[in-house]
């Protein structure tokens, strides 16, 4: 039994790591549009809506997202 409570501790750790790292990265995005929207004077290498669509290019909507996009659409 104690061998088994290692392994759960260990698996929990992992996870809590990969929770950090994403963390982390979330953070890094968010300072990126941040910093492009807050000083539109400074000179960026691309333009904010084309650093911003690399932002959120790898994000995936869920379906509660996609279905609340589907009734604004609707209403309007």
């Amino acid at each position: 039994m104690g061998e088994w409570n290692k392994v759960i501790v260990w698996f929990c750790i992992g996870l809590f790591a990969l929770a950090e790292i994403g963390n982390i990265r979330l953070g890094s995005e968010i300072r990126q549009m941040c910093a492009l929207l807050g000083d539109p004077v400074a000179s960026h290498p691309k333009s904010a809506a084309e650093e911003i669509g690399s932002i959120c290019a790898n994000r995936v909507p869920d379906d509660t997202y996609l279905q609340r996009l589907e009734a604004q659409a609707r209403r309007d």
